[in-house]
């Protein structure tokens, strides 16, 4: 990451470059002196972690200074700074008041600056390769299987929680594209393992059930996925499963806690149906738990 550093006192840019180093060991410090310093000298000054200014007793021209304050600020870049007249102005959210140079680096981790940077920083990344942020783009590197761009959307924030414009969950999108590492990685990252896909009323085991993706649909009934919720059709998870006459995915739901008498639209249950098509081999693995 790049930090700005703004001073207008001998020794005050180093002691801040040390903190800065101190909590980001790889970081670019740009020093300037307060007196000189125009904010053209940064090419691309929405890549900056943060901008320290610490004028201390400089008597110089302020006006650049404010000036350079108030376009970071707009930009969503922190400013910490000593100065009172630069911490009282009107800019947002984005003003720290530190007084002295020496805790600067407390001030980074309580301030939880460097995550925020690397958000601002991966979205500025993904927006270089025009890819904007947003959840249809995320949805894209997982239905693609490209993992450098999910993982930029991870760190740039994106919830993954969020749905397609067709109200599909990131996870249900995974499971559609018979993707196992993108199953596992979302669920690890706090991903609603029963959420219920808008288009068609599945859950994410739904639609492994519907793939026929008997490594997914294991995995996600080993985290507890609710095998027995009903799709927009009335249609549950074992009716699934036997209608594409998946014997070992009957076994697997059936085993771990699919009711196989649930009734869909139709007033028919997954039994009632292997019946009703002499599913022999799906008979005899739902029927120690049929009840009718």
């Amino acid at each position: 990451m790049i930090w700005l550093v703004v001073t207008g006192k001998p020794g005050t840019g180093e002691i801040l470059t040390e903190q800065i180093k101190a909590c980001d060991r790889d970081s670019s410090v740009l020093s300037y002196d307060a007196g000189s310093f125009r904010i053209g000298d940064l090419r691309k000054y929405t890549e900056l972690a943060a901008c320290f200014i610490f004028l201390d007793s400089c008597s110089d021209d302020l006006k650049s200074i404010y000036y350079t304050a108030g376009l970071l600020s707009a930009a969503g870049i922190p400013i910490v700074t000593d100065s009172e007249e630069i911490s009282a102005l009107d800019l947002k959210d984005n003003i720290i008041l530190c007084k002295e140079a020496k805790d600067a680096g407390n001030l980074i981790k309580a301030e939880e600056i460097i995550p925020l940077a690397k958000k601002r920083t991966a979205r500025t990344d993904l927006l270089d390769r025009g890819i904007p942020f947003t959840p249809d783009c995320f949805a894209h590197s997982i239905e693609k299987n490209r993992l450098e761009i999910f993982n930029e959307f991870i760190e740039a924030g994106m919830d993954v929680n969020s749905r397609d414009e067709y109200g599909t969950p990131m996870l249900n999108i995974a499971c559609r594209n018979d993707n196992f590492d993108f199953v596992e990685m979302l669920l690890n990252l706090g991903a609603d393992l029963n959420a219920v896909s808008d288009d068609r009323g599945y859950t994410a085991v739904m639609d492994a059930v519907w793939r026929g993706n008997e490594q997914i649909a294991e995995y996600l009934i080993s985290r507890k996925a609710d095998l027995n919720t009903i799709n927009k059709e009335g249609q549950s998870n074992l009716v699934l499963a036997v209608g594409a006459d998946r014997p070992e995915l009957c076994r697997l739901l059936a085993e771990n806690g699919a009711d196989p008498d649930i009734k869909d639209m139709m007033g028919m249950s997954a039994y009632g149906y292997a019946n009703l098509f002499k599913k022999e081999a799906i008979i005899g693995i739902l029927k120690p738990y049929h009840k009718e």
